[in-house]
């Protein structure tokens, strides 16, 4: 990872504090911060030494606070649900026990605070816990550390296989529909003209009041335009997502940094100065 190293070690913290100052002396830019002990933070994840095996679980930084989408009408459905799915897969995969795994706690917590319902937080957990563990297993909680271990396991096995196989069958799809596309390119008529059929796309912002007007939209292009040339047109209705809290901020910070002309050289170097003066060392020492 850039800027971020770890590994462990069993040499004293002599000889590991050699290794380092030889490093930072290596370059008068770079300067590793070094954090050395039986329980380190990693990225996202907080690693311990317990008797020498490595226990894992998630980490949250005290400065950043997690920001989850509203629970609203603002976003289809899918959205909440990969949210959540999402989560409970970061702490599934992070926890290396069923004690390290009460993560879900915080959580539902984060989720309710969030304005999502109860019922649909159990629900996806009910889903992935019979997904993978039983077909029959109805309760959102583990009380099995037996389950949990096989549940991490087949996450960690059978996650990455599923992930290859699913980009390798859209890339075939896509070739597929490429070699198709190539095949039904339109001929000539007797004018020597080509036709195409046309499209016209329409978009709009998603509003659970208005989760109709696809159907509407479609029903009244066909009762206007029967009979004519234009029902011919293909008609596609679509739906883009509303701008996120951090796309707003983004943008009104944008519109009140000054405009400023800087040297391009001067810039350059600054950045890069400031890339090899990031590098960050965390230990764990056995």
């Amino acid at each position: 990872y850039v800027n971020n190293i770890f590994f462990t070690s069993n040499d004293s913290l002599e000889s590991i504090g050699q290794m380092l100052d030889g490093a930072n002396n290596f370059h008068p830019n770079i300067k590793l911060v070094r954090q050395i002990g039986r329980s380190v933070p990693f990225l996202d994840v907080f690693i311990q030494n317990s008797n020498g095996a490595l226990i894992t679980s998630v980490y949250h930084k005290a400065a950043a606070e997690s920001y989850v989408v509203q629970f609203g009408p603002d976003h289809p459905g899918h959205i909440f649900g990969n949210t959540v799915d999402t989560a409970i897969m970061i702490a599934v995969r992070y926890s290396t026990t069923l004690s390290q795994f009460e993560e879900v706690r915080k959580m539902k917590l984060m989720f309710l605070y969030n304005g999502y319902q109860p019922r649909h937080i159990d629900w996806r957990l009910s889903t992935l816990f019979s997904k993978y563990l039983s077909k029959h297993f109805i309760l959102p909680l583990l009380n099995n550390s037996d389950d949990f271990s096989y549940l991490l396991h087949q996450l960690l096995t059978t996650s990455t296989d599923t992930t290859y196989d699913t980009t390798t069958k859209r890339s075939t799809t896509y070739q597929t529909h490429d070699k198709n596309m190539q095949n039904q390119l339109p001929q000539p008529t007797e004018n020597n003209e080509f036709t195409a059929r046309k499209r016209l796309i329409i978009h709009g912002r998603h509003e659970k009041r208005l989760s109709n007007y696809q159907r509407y939209i479609h029903e009244l292009w066909s009762r206007t335009f029967d009979g004519t040339e234009i029902i011919n047109t293909s008609l596609n209705v679509g739906t883009y997502l509303n701008p996120n809290l951090k796309q707003q901020l983004l943008t009104s910070m944008i519109k009140h940094i000054p405009h400023g002309r800087s040297n391009p050289g001067s810039k350059m170097q600054h950045e890069t100065d400031k890339q090899t003066q990031n590098f960050q060392a965390n230990l764990t020492w056995q």
